[in-house]
């Protein structure tokens, strides 16, 4: 379980080839794997770390996890690209946030493409509307959006009510 969070997706609408940025973390790894395993090994660790938070949120919708978060977005998109996804699109994408107090990384295979920032609940509509529209400027597309859902459920018939029951027979 996790919690609903709010977002900005913003398409940087730089084109990239997913195989080409694949061969070339992979080329990376081959030539420095002293320098790469260890940064590999702290992506899957913010990953980690990010999980544990996420699930601690809904039992305890705390304001005091969204810092962390951002620090964690930070962090993993510095690493991103050391490891060379990055681009100077999704560069001047965390910087145009940032200049608005909102924490950016890439999604997806990076290289362009789109970029996700983290809106805290208070975060002002303003601050949102102020930031969609810099980035706008900068040719970007964005939308606000949220993401966290329940999945897929499997229930026994046993734990459904009769209504339920007899609703699902009908079809």
């Amino acid at each position: 379980r996790v919690p609903t969070l709010r977002i900005l997706l913003t398409n940087t609408k730089v084109p990239r080839s997913t195989k080409v940025l694949v061969a070339g973390v992979k080329e990376k790894i081959l030539k420095f794997p002293a320098i790469m395993n260890p940064v590999l090994d702290s992506i899957d660790a913010i990953s980690q770390e990010c999980q544990s938070v996420l699930e601690a949120m809904p039992a305890n919708p705390s304001p005091e996890y969204y810092p962390v978060l951002e620090e964690l977005f930070d962090i993993n998109q510095h690493h991103l690209n050391v490891m060379g996804v990055g681009h100077p699109s999704l560069d001047r994408l965390c910087r145009v946030t940032a200049s608005h107090g909102l924490h950016s990384k890439l999604t997806g295979a990076g290289g362009g493409g789109c970029g996700i920032t983290l809106l805290r609940p208070d975060t002002s509509p303003l601050a949102v509307e102020a930031a969609k529209q810099d980035l706008c400027a900068c040719g970007f597309e964005c939308w606000e959006t949220s993401m966290g859902a329940p999945g897929v459920t499997l229930h026994s018939s046993s734990s459904l009510n009769t209504h339920v029951l007899h609703a699902l027979s009908e079809g």
